[in-house]
């Protein structure tokens, strides 16, 4: 980065999505999942004769770490109002504040540096997508033993969850779930599990109609089996960024059956009897 007494000379490059009048630069999140352009204005000193050139170069700096992202040289027949080159949203993946600029290496030996300008980077997402379902579970909201409905799966095999189809959905975006159980029914900390998580790509019928989701019982659900219970909530992520979250939902599971020994399903792993 240009240490405090470098004379600024170069103007400030500009990047789509994100305000001029922001000092904090917020990245809007559009920006952040898609990806958006680095707008650099033709400089003073543009190369005007056949042995006359600049280098360009472009770096971030994001937790003390600054590396060069582009390098270009430029001729006269290179000429043009302004240079454009891709902010990537893997470039933009941490969230923090990240700082951007560049200097020109003039064929003179000179430096140019740019002002720096700065970006702020969250991915927060709010709540916005509905809460899977959980079509199995009788009317108090658990799942046992006994299968709720006709076309329900023995919970020993897995259980179900019903997600609704959402306008921001596109095909091959990935749907993320987040599943963990609680050693209660009340989800109460400290959970009895960890913290899951099982992927599928978006077909684009599941755009359109929404899909079930079978959440496996072996290794998710076979830990709980007495008056306990286990909670969803899924992610959208497109460009290997998260796009959208849904609201948490939760079901009671129990597999315990009055006058038997084992519960349905057997007991977890390693589980002694007392």
């Amino acid at each position: 980065m240009p240490g405090p007494n470098e004379h600024v000379t170069a103007a400030g490059l500009k990047i789509d999505g994100v305000s001029e009048s922001d000092s904090e630069g917020r990245v809007p999140l559009e920006q952040l999942i898609n990806g958006t352009i680095i707008r650099i204005p033709k400089w003073d000193r543009f190369p005007n004769g056949p042995d006359r050139f600049s280098i360009l170069h472009i770096f971030w700096l994001q937790n003390n770490v600054e590396k060069e992202i582009y390098t270009e040289i430029y001729t006269e027949v290179d000429d043009q109002p302004e240079f454009t080159f891709p902010l990537t949203p893997q470039q933009m993946r941490e969230d923090g504040v990240a700082f951007i600029y560049y200097i020109l290496e003039g064929y003179d030996g000179n430096d140019d540096p740019s002002p720096i300008k700065k970006l702020t980077i969250d991915h927060a997402l709010p709540l916005t997508l509905k809460a899977p379902g959980f079509p199995d579970a009788n009317k108090s909201g658990y799942i046992g033993c006994t299968p709720y409905n006709p076309d329900s799966p023995p919970i020993w095999v897995c259980i179900r969850l019903k997600i609704s189809a959402e306008l921001v959905f596109r095909e091959f975006d990935e749907f993320v779930l987040e599943w963990q159980g609680f050693p209660n029914l009340n989800i109460a900390p400290p959970p009895l599990t960890e913290l899951f998580r099982l992927t599928k790509t978006l077909s684009l019928t599941d755009t359109r109609d929404g899909f079930f989701f079978e959440i496996p019982f072996e290794p998710y659900v076979r830990p709980m089996f007495d008056e306990h219970s286990g909670t969803a909530q899924y992610t959208i992520v497109r460009n290997g960024v998260p796009f959208a979250r849904s609201i948490k939902s939760y079901v009671k599971i129990d597999r315990v059956i009055d006058g038997e020994p084992i519960p349905c399903g057997g007991f977890p792993l390693g589980h002694k009897k007392v």
